[in-house]
């Protein structure tokens, strides 16, 4: 990309690679653009693991290839007895972090849990519109599992309500969200078109386990600025256009600081930082600040 050639450099050695290894995206139909993601993730991390490493190599948390060193972020679950409360932790690696929508603004604000001050910059919320961030409210906000989902308590030795959180544990260098625009339920399948606003810098801090830990201790969330290690830069965004029938993919790609070029096919254009902003988003990437350069 970067070798000074003015003809277009096309991957179709790579596109062929992912059609060897994910059959079910080979072909010309139309295929989405997460799923492709995730599948060009796996084969990039399965060819590139060190075979030194051995069988180690195979236990996702222990691979230290380029796709994880980039990518992988660690998901905490902590599962809370809502007879003892005593809590069971989890950790699981991830790539990305996929993100309910509400079908309308109304509703979902109606259930959002307190906005986190300072969350945001650079783009803050447009009143009655949802953001990014009111959809990371949501992903880490406790659910009660109800009696419904009752979870054997390891201190009660017995089956007991409890309520659920998920926190960031482990923050990736490369932070991909995945806005679950596509939704199945039953046989109805349909695309939810929701205008969600996202940010140019993102602080995630809020959506930590060590700020939940720290709110749990302390009656209150930190005050001290947040660590710069946690702030991010949008560099990328993948858009749908269309139906669940028929549609097509485009995206934004930043070249410099606030220089961005919509890419459409063959088609790259210089774009602004309103047509950015202004997009219908599916796939958000965010790169941690401290990789900038002046």
């Amino acid at each position: 990309m970067y070798s000074g050639s003015r003809t277009p450099h096309i991957p179709y050695k790579l596109l062929h690679l992912i059609w060897i290894h994910a059959e079910h995206l080979a072909g010309y139909r139309q295929q989405d653009a997460h799923e492709f993601l995730i599948a060009i993730l796996d084969v990039l991390h399965r060819h590139s693991k060190d075979d030194s490493v051995g069988q180690e190599a195979n236990n996702f948390n222990c691979c230290n290839c380029i796709i994880d060193q980039i990518f992988t972020g660690g998901l905490q679950s902590d599962v809370t007895c809502q007879t003892c409360h005593s809590v069971s932790t989890t950790i699981d690696p991830c790539w990305d972090i996929s993100l309910d929508l509400p079908s309308s603004c109304a509703t979902f604000n109606s259930q959002s849990t307190e906005r986190a001050d300072g969350a945001v910059s650079r783009n803050d919320h447009i009143p009655g519109i949802p953001s990014l961030t009111d959809c990371l409210q949501w992903f880490t906000r406790p659910e009660h599992l109800g009696s419904g989902s009752k979870i054997k308590c390891s201190s009660c030795q017995s089956y007991q309500e409890s309520t659920k959180q998920l926190t960031m544990k482990k923050l990736p260098i490369v932070a991909c969200f995945h806005l679950k625009r596509f939704e199945h339920l039953g046989k109805q399948r349909r695309k939810i078109n929701t205008f969600i606003s996202f940010p140019l810098e993102l602080d995630m801090t809020p959506f930590l386990a060590s700020t939940k830990e720290s709110r749990m201790k302390d009656g209150q969330p930190p005050t001290d600025c947040a660590p710069n290690e946690n702030k991010y830069s949008l560099f990328a965004v993948i858009n749908h256009h269309g139906t669940l029938e028929s549609g097509h993919y485009t995206s934004f790609i930043r070249q410099q600081k606030d220089q961005w070029f919509s890419c459409d096919d063959a088609v790259i254009t210089k774009a602004t930082i309103e047509d950015l902003l202004y997009s219908e988003g599916y796939l958000l990437f965010y790169h941690k600040q401290g990789l900038e350069k002046d």
